[in-house]
């Protein structure tokens, strides 16, 4: 006896419900995760601001992906939705990419924590650089940024494999520099989604890791504009978990790094004031009659 038509589509209804219950799970589960993730951060950043807010270079060749880098972390941290607000532009063709330097100030949201009236912020200063820049520069371009406390550099996947090599080869002498200042290197891949296979991700990861020599290597994929949007109104981006983990993942690595960093300096400092002190301490012996 074959079922009838309407029971087949009770079924099918049935199982369209189910299907729709589990994504949305998923979905506040997901939510649920990035919140919990970013009243972490808020809460080691806190902790940070004073005397100054941690401070993180973001440098890369133009093209590369730094300021939609700068937008998709304001933006995962201040829990933004609808359309994308954009803090940083790309630099206009023209001129030289070490002149490229903007600061912007990332606010993290607490998500209702009994300290969310504590306003935290994150400096982010965005630094272009040149496939022509040498070792000498990057010293230069370091040693000009007072208060840095972490580096990110930024590397397309896309685009020109010519292109992004030279980048990738220019990987030592932009890390020697930022390792002799004792900061540490975070090395973020953008348009990830370029990446089709697995083993060319690997690859690819394993010669950034040689190349600069951290382990701190992250696939992402920023939120940018489409090409296609809407002209009369911004068009809404949604917003994507791995985009949001990643990003969030990336800042609390910055800020371990940036406490590692803090913590170093102060004992440097205060080691330079104990050994002070104790040859001003020092008794001073006289000498009388040439003796």
């Amino acid at each position: 006896m074959h079922p009838s038509i309407s029971l087949l589509l009770k079924l099918a209804a049935a199982i369209t419900s189910g299907a729709a219950a589990m994504l949305t799970i998923l979905r506040v589960r997901q939510d649920d995760n990035i919140s919990s993730f970013r009243r972490e951060i808020h809460a080691v950043a806190a902790p940070m601001l004073s005397p100054s807010p941690p401070s993180i270079l973001i440098v890369g060749v133009r093209g590369h992906g730094k300021s939609s880098f700068l937008n998709t972390a304001c933006r995962t941290l201040a829990n933004e939705y609808g359309p994308l607000l954009l803090r940083a532009e790309s630099r206009p063709p023209g001129g030289e990419a070490g002149e490229t330097k903007r600061v912007v100030y990332a606010s993290v949201d607490a998500g209702g924590e009994q300290n969310s009236d504590e306003e935290v912020t994150l400096a982010m200063v965005e630094k272009g650089i040149g496939l022509e820049t040498t070792k000498e520069d990057m010293e230069a371009a370091v040693a000009g940024l007072e208060g840095v406390d972490c580096v990110v550099v930024v590397i397309r996947c896309s685009g020109a494999t010519k292109e992004r090599s030279l980048v990738i080869r220019k990987l030592p002498e932009i890390a020697t520099p930022v390792r002799e200042r004792g900061l540490h290197l975070i090395v973020v891949l953008t348009h990830k989604k370029s990446i089709r296979t697995t083993r060319q991700a690997e690859e690819l990861q394993r010669e950034v890791a040689f190349k600069a020599r951290t382990d701190c290597v992250y696939f992402i994929e920023n939120y940018t504009y489409s090409k296609s949007s809407n002209l009369r109104y911004p068009a809404p981006i949604k917003n994507d978990f791995d985009t949001h983990f990643t990003m969030l993942t990336v800042i609390q690595q910055c800020l371990e790094f940036v406490k590692l960093y803090r913590s170093q300096s102060g004992n440097i400092h205060h080691k330079h004031e104990k050994d002070h002190a104790s040859i001003a301490a020092r008794p001073q012996h006289k000498v009388a009659g040439g003796q």
